[in-house]
């Protein structure tokens, strides 16, 4: 009687092991982008510091009435120009005063000391929101670009739940096993278990709210309240009433949230918008405060608590870890780094697996992958490193250096998938894996040495910790690029053995 049962585990396990492989390839290719630049999303606005070195030292807080006047007459101006203008307020992430707006779907501030309120010229650049708007959209517009990263986060989910239950008999003896110098594929199965295991609730959360996060591409109803955006025409330019003192009404605002959690002041026509700064708590309420445009008497707090609100609001903010201290932060960027590391080794896995029972009638479709698999793997840290040298080295007064900083990650990304398949074709893939990772090496170890150079006029009035977490990180990342490049040199045993076949061939040898 127990014959049917014991025949029905391993029929199981085969399913899975089936969903598994093939779902978590073709979403893999995608979800190792995604969790690279989501991995640089922690620290966008670091990043974006970081990309613009003439930043000078500020003290966090309430901007003075002079710098909110200067910011005010820099959004008068603006207005009837361009939709959505943002004031963006100081915070201990960013200590500036930023006036923001839409230029032909490209960010742009101008920028002012809290304190002075004296203009600061910064250079443009795509910034850390540039990452930020890659990993949830991939690029492809906010509609469809959005619900494709859904579905991919929907075959992420699917992926974690067939592994787990393809290693659930050896989950913990997998878990506290690392054997670096055993024969292929041990390794590679070793780490990407031990990235999966060990950062197992961080990557079932991610994906679960991932996907819940932007729900309202699928149902046209929101959780969030947004704040108010009657504002000008996209076709037209309307006279818009002067601006009353901003002083007052951040003062008002600070006696409802707190000096230290005031986020940006959004305009209309009508009404002056002050909102609550995303790291007050987990959950992204965008809580505000409206006051009158004409008089800037206080109109009314506006905030959603019903539980349902509430509940997407927490799961939004799980999700963004804008509420962070900076130790937190670091365990998401860690558990990123993990992530990307089990669907690497993952895709790894699955190539040589499949090598190993290709014929020769059906090499192409192999080598398609593997090359696909080294531009991915590779080729997006490489043209993510690119964006932040490019940033560097064009002319800080250049009027389409936004452009081409966007366009390098492309650029670069492309070039690097073309070289690597024709590694692949060539029958050298293990060298494509080769070069490619000590170029990253080597982009990311002399990062710092891009930051002192391009930076070193303006280095004694900023706060440095920024930039030297920007230059170690890549130091120790770049470092961890040379040891795999080592590994995979040892493993080839001498140049003449990168001619084999493919990289699985290589990697078993």
């Amino acid at each position: 009687m127990t014959t049917p049962h014991k025949q029905s585990v391993p029929s199981l396990r085969m399913r899975m092991g089936w969903l598994h492989a093939w779902v978590g390839f073709i979403a893999g290719l995608l979800l190792v982008c995604i969790f690279v630049t989501g991995t640089m999303s922690v620290f966008d606005t670091e990043l974006t510091h970081w990309m613009q070195p003439e930043t000078p030292y500020a003290q966090p807080g309430i901007p003075s009435a002079e710098a909110l006047d200067k910011a005010a007459a820099a959004v008068t101006a603006q207005e009837g120009k361009k939709n959505r203008i943002f004031l963006s307020l100081p915070s201990d992430r960013d200590p500036l005063l930023h006036v923001t707006y839409m230029d032909h779907d490209v960010f742009k501030s101008e920028t002012f000391h809290p304190q002075t309120g004296q203009s600061v010229p910064l250079r443009e650049t795509v910034g850390g929101l540039f990452f930020f708007s890659f990993h949830y959209t991939l690029y492809m517009g906010r509609m469809f670009g959005v619900i494709f990263v859904q579905v991919l986060a929907v075959g992420m989910l699917v992926t974690l739940g067939s592994g787990v239950i393809i290693h659930l008999k050896a989950l913990l003896p997998n878990l506290v096993a690392f054997r670096p110098q055993s024969s292929s594929p041990r390794p590679w199965i070793d780490a990407h278990v031990i990235a999966a295991v060990l950062f197992l609730p961080f990557m079932f959360m991610i994906a679960y709210t991932g996907v819940l996060i932007h729900a309202n591409r699928f149902f046209p109803t929101t959780a969030i309240e947004r704040p108010n955006r009657d504002g000008p025409g996209r076709n037209g330019h309307h006279q818009m009433p002067s601006l009353p003192p901003l002083a007052p009404l951040l003062a008002d605002a600070a006696e409802t949230f707190g000096a230290d959690r005031l986020g940006f002041i959004q305009f209309s026509p009508k009404t002056v918008t002050v909102v609550r700064a995303d790291n007050t708590k987990i959950g992204i309420s965008r809580d505000h405060i409206d006051y009158d445009r004409v008089t800037g008497e206080r109109i009314g707090l506006v905030s959603k608590n019903s539980p349902a609100a509430r509940t997407s609001q927490f799961l939004s903010g799980l999700h963004m870890a804008r509420w962070a201290p900076v130790p937190m932060r670091w365990l998401y960027f860690i558990s990123g780094c993990a992530g990307y590391v089990m669907f690497a080794t993952g895709l790894v896995m699955f190539l040589i697996k499949r090598r190993r029972t290709a014929t020769q009638k059906n090499s192409l479709p192999m080598e398609i992958a593997e090359g696909l698999a080294l531009g991915t793997v590779l080729g997006m840290p490489l043209a993510c490193a690119g964006v932040l040298w490019m940033n560097r080295l064009l002319p800080a007064d250049l009027p389409t250096r936004v452009t081409i900083e966007g366009s390098t990650l492309f650029v670069l990304w492309g070039a690097l998938t073309v070289h690597a398949l024709g590694r692949a074709f060539g029958h050298k893939v293990m060298k494509g894996w080769i070069e490619q990772s000590s170029l990253l090496s080597l982009l990311l170890c002399l990062l710092p040495v891009l930051d002192l150079a391009t930076r070193w006029k303006w280095i004694t009035g900023q706060d440095q910790t920024v930039y030297a977490a920007v230059d170690l990180t890549a130091v120790v990342l770049g470092l961890l690029a040379l040891r795999l490049s080592v590994v995979l040199k040892r493993k080839t045993g001498t140049t003449a053995s990168l001619s084999g076949p493919s990289f699985s061939k290589e990697i078993v040898s």
